[in-house]
């Protein structure tokens, strides 16, 4: 089976902008009509602004950018649709939100987007409320992507059309027991078909592992399928395998595309709700989806987020609920920061309906949106590496955790009792995560790391053999020592919302786009906003022309004072302070300078709280959730690049 991403040529995109021009040339000729009449700001009558195209275009991604972060940006409003065979707008699904009216100041980012199925030959945002005043507009994007061919196809035992409706939610079950399935497609037509995706199984879950952690798992995936294609309905010739369950969103190349009329699945095997193979299981397929050659369109679909628990499997252990509790912790950060930014996340909201107000393990009944676009892995399962990443189109949203209790140490000691010292970059048959090191530097998915997620990507990129020698390469106390043993208290960084300890000030490079938002429109390049919680930084040194991290660049920094900071310190790992103390140069976010894929690490937490601190702009409440969206539409903009 060949697993291919989508097609790279990118033959249509509308760019029409509202106030600034063109983004970009437009090959689907739009026009922008006049806004209806003027709004009343969170009042009942509607704005509106209608984009007209020239013939019936297949939206898949609209994007828009707004004039300002605190005021003119929607927060009551839907996308609509009008097919070119009526004078009707229609909702979009996926593609609209409901608040009420703030309180206070509301900041929100100025770049949206919306991954979209819509058919039609205008486009029109109607906006009801906004965080303040009239929506303000600057630019809309409106990119054309693949038709899928199956849409009017006729599923055999699927008269609901579950298989083929392109909704996650809707999906065809097998029947328990069988061992082996098969469903076929009917065409209305021939179609020369060069493209199919599959979405394979419920949800994904773990399984227990021999001795600590668990090991992702696909609940009612099919353990072996393939794909088959017919010209006569008569003859079908395989044109794809599928030998692992793990593998839920494969991409396949059909070679030598030639006109069929059907396409057969047929499925050997299934896990069960757990996730484990069983003979009284079923599969489930979720979407099934076919692209014609002469669609020089790209496959756009959502993108979905991977939680990685980068911790020990003895440090996951050890709290209430075990690892399973701990994958969740992590997993639910992300499920509350990014349910504002992309709608699937919104839906999937499984992670987070597993722990309880205290952190308590619940069992939550099963959803439709489950797996849809979050999953959780643990960095130390054998399974995690650049071909797990690679085999799903589009890749993850690899995200790496903050930290919970261990030391980094050369030689790893497991302790679920007390305080384990861990070398990740061992192989995962060691307990160690090194096999991720392949995929951070060929950037072969997008990867995001949050405190220690962000120093074990440094590591990552600068492993060489796993021996642990790259800890002092990379890595060092706040203090500038190096790490040995246990961290003393004096090394400690911490400002935590509603502990009363002094915020960190991060100065950072507003002209990087990370940081736009918090930067306009004041030109501000300082924040005290972010949470901090950290031992041990990523030496500013490593990323100099000779070191271990030159690929990477730094776009924000902070400084840690102390008498405790070593007084041998030189430049760049040293800087003065205007009280006499030493100070430590705290890398605060890096970022990779190459590659498909952005890498980017933050020392602090900007994925689990927001901080009001004294000193900073109201606006800046919101840093944290603002860097995040900035993270996400970086990625977005690698996946569009990417056709």
């Amino acid at each position: 089976m060949t697993l291919v991403p989508p097609r790279s040529t990118f033959a249509a995109l509308v760019a029409v902008a509202l106030a600034v021009g063109p983004l970009r040339p437009s090959s689907v000729p739009t026009q922008a009509e006049p806004a209806a009449r003027p709004a009343r700001p969170h009042g009942p009558d509607p704005w509106t602004r209608v984009w007209s195209f020239d013939r019936s275009t297949h939206v898949s991604v609209i994007r828009a950018r707004f004039a300002s972060t605190t005021s003119g940006v929607p927060i009551r409003y839907r996308w609509e649709i009008r097919p070119c065979d009526s004078d009707a707008f229609a909702p979009i699904d996926d593609a609209s939100e409901t608040r009420d009216d703030p309180a206070g100041l509301l900041v929100l980012p100025r770049r949206r987007t919306w991954f979209v199925d819509a058919e039609g030959c205008a486009l029109r945002l109607s906006v009801t409320g906004t965080n303040g005043g009239l929506p303000r507009v600057d630019a809309v994007e409106a990119i054309e992507g693949a038709r899928d061919v199956l849409r009017s196809a006729t599923a055999e035992g699927d008269p609901s059309h579950a298989l083929n409706d392109g909704r996650y939610e809707t999906a065809w079950s097998g029947a328990p027991g069988r061992g082996r399935w098969s469903i076929t497609l009917a065409l209305p037509h021939p179609e020369r078909v060069d493209r199919a995706r599959l979405v394979l199984g419920s949800t994904a879950t773990s399984v227990a592992r021999a001795g600590l952690g668990r090991n992702y798992a696909v609940a009612r995936a099919p353990q072996r399928w393939s794909l088959a294609v017919s010209e006569d309905s008569m003859t079908f010739t395989t044109v794809a395998r599928g030998e692992s369950p793990l593998v839920r969103r494969p991409m396949i190349e059909i070679a030598h595309p030639r006109p069929i009329v059907a396409l057969k699945l047929v499925m050997e095997g299934a896990t069960d709700d757990t996730g484990v193979p069983s003979p009284t299981a079923a599969p489930v397929v979720r979407e099934l989806s076919a692209f014609a050659a002469d669609d020089a369109h790209p496959v756009l679909v959502e993108p979905w987020v991977l939680s990685v628990n980068a911790n020990p499997a003895a440090s996951a252990r050890k709290g209430a609920g075990g690892e399973v509790a701990n994958d969740a912790y992590f997993a639910k950060f992300l499920q509350i920061r990014f349910a504002a930014l992309h709608s699937g996340v919104a839906r999937d909201d499984h992670y987070a309906r597993r722990l309880g107000s205290s952190g308590e393990l619940l069992r939550p009944e099963d959803a439709p949106s489950d797996g849809r676009a979050l999953e959780s892995i643990e960095g130390d399962d054998p399974a995690l590496g650049e071909a797990f990443l690679t085999a799903s189109w589009p890749p993850p949203i690899a995200v790496l955790s903050g930290s919970n209790d261990w030391e980094y140490a050369r030689r790893t000691a497991p302790n679920t009792t007390g305080t384990t010292k861990w070398n990740p970059l061992l192989p995962a048959r060691d307990g160690g995560m090194g096999a991720l090191a392949s995929a951070v530097k060929r950037r072969t998915v997008p990867f995001v790391g949050f405190c220690g997620g962000a120093q074990i990507l440094a590591l990552l990129e600068a492993r060489t053999d796993g021996s642990g020698a790259e800890i002092d390469a990379v890595l060092r106390r706040n203090t500038g020592r190096p790490i040995r043993g246990f961290a003393p208290a004096s090394a400690l960084i911490r400002a935590w919302p509603g502990e009363g300890r002094p915020p960190t000030r991060v100065v950072f490079d507003g002209t990087d786009s990370l940081f736009a938002d918090l930067a306009s429109p004041s030109g501000r390049t300082t924040t005290h906003a972010f949470p901090q919680s950290h031992l041990d930084l990523v030496r500013p040194e490593a990323f100099l022309d000779s070191g271990p991290l030159a690929r990477m660049r730094i776009v924000a920094t902070s400084q840690f004072c102390s008498p405790a900071v070593m007084a041998s310190l030189r430049p760049p790992a040293v800087e003065k302070s205007p009280n006499g103390l030493r100070c430590t140069r705290v890398t605060e976010v890096f970022r990779s300078r190459d590659g498909a894929w952005p890498v980017i690490g933050a020392q602090f937490h900007a994925e689990q709280r927001d901080f009001a601190a004294p000193g900073d702009p109201p606006e800046a409440v919101a840093d944290a959730r603002l860097f995040v969206a900035a993270t996400y539409e970086e990625i977005v903009d690698a996946y569009l690049r990417a056709h």
